[in-house]
């Protein structure tokens, strides 16, 4: 589940509840979920699993 996003548009940061409870910041380029983070938007994050791209949303 995506908490929450900041920073500035050119260096957003996330967090991220894991599903095991564990709450982690993550930025572009760091490992999610087994996959990549690809980008950070104003209330999504993005990234590649498997060759999917897989989107966490704010309240999703």
């Amino acid at each position: 589940n995506l908490i929450g996003v900041f920073g500035t548009p050119n260096d957003r940061r996330a967090l991220v509840r894991l599903s095991t409870g564990r709450v982690v910041r993550v930025q572009v380029g760091d490992r999610l979920d087994g996959g990549q983070v690809a980008a950070i938007g104003e209330n999504e994050v993005r990234y590649v699993k498997n060759g999917r791209n897989e989107v966490l949303r704010i309240g999703g």
